[in-house]
């Protein structure tokens, strides 16, 4: 699959980015990187709660591109990091994306994101303001049926990748920014204690607080 399951970066130079926002609602999106976030501390209504590991999404925006220093390239965005367990709770949040590909997977099985690696879905865009600016954030995806998925644009981008939290050299460590590359970036590192299975709750993290954007 590209990372372990655990049951237990390099600094980049600032770039010149000009975009406009994406307006809110479906767009079609091909799924480009897998990121391993790392283990991540957790405590939800003040109950402090085993580290779990997390896992994010990275989407190209079909037929939408940003310039970044005069060049332009093709707009990609990254889902909010969301737990991964041994296997998939019915309720989990990775059960829910999941499906989005692989509309057939079952409850308690182990999701294969490298399968669906340059897959199309729709991405379901939000904004967020914050500070007196607008971001795009990642709501939700949504399935396209298979008899269409033909007829979707390819990505431009043509290296799909799935890694590790410390795969460094990958295209998807390289390219997390965002809350992503946040969660990312404070993730434990050395021994951890195990992750416990899922309860049977939705899951309902917020990291709005605690991000600096």
């Amino acid at each position: 699959m590209g990372f372990e399951r655990k049951s237990a970066v390099q600094s980049k130079a600032t770039s010149n980015m000009e975009y406009e926002n994406l307006t809110e609602g479906e767009h079609e999106a091909r799924l480009i990187y897998v990121a391993d976030c790392g283990m991540q501390l957790r405590e939800y209504k003040g109950e402090v709660k085993s580290p779990a590991q997390q896992i994010a999404l990275c989407f190209e925006v079909l037929g939408s591109t940003v310039k970044i220093d005069d060049v332009e390239q093709p707009r990609i965005i990254w889902s909010k990091p969301f737990n991964i367990f041994g296997t998939m709770s019915g309720l989990s949040t990775e059960y829910e994306m999941f499906k989005a590909f692989v509309p057939t997977a079952k409850e308690d099985t182990v999701a294969d994101w490298e399968s669906v690696l340059g897959e199309p879905v729709n991405i379901i865009i939000k904004h967020t303001h914050k500070d007196g600016a607008v971001y795009d954030n990642v709501s939700g995806i949504t399935a396209i049926p298979s008899k269409y998925r033909s007829k979707v644009d390819k990505a431009v981008t043509t290296e799909f990748a799935i890694a590790g939290s410390e795969d460094v050299d990958s295209p998807a460590i390289k390219s997390l920014f965002g809350l992503a590359k946040f969660v990312h970036d404070k993730r434990i590192t050395g021994n951890v204690a195990p992750a416990k299975e899922p309860q049977p709750v939705v899951e309902e993290e917020d990291f709005d607080s605690d991000v600096p954007f």
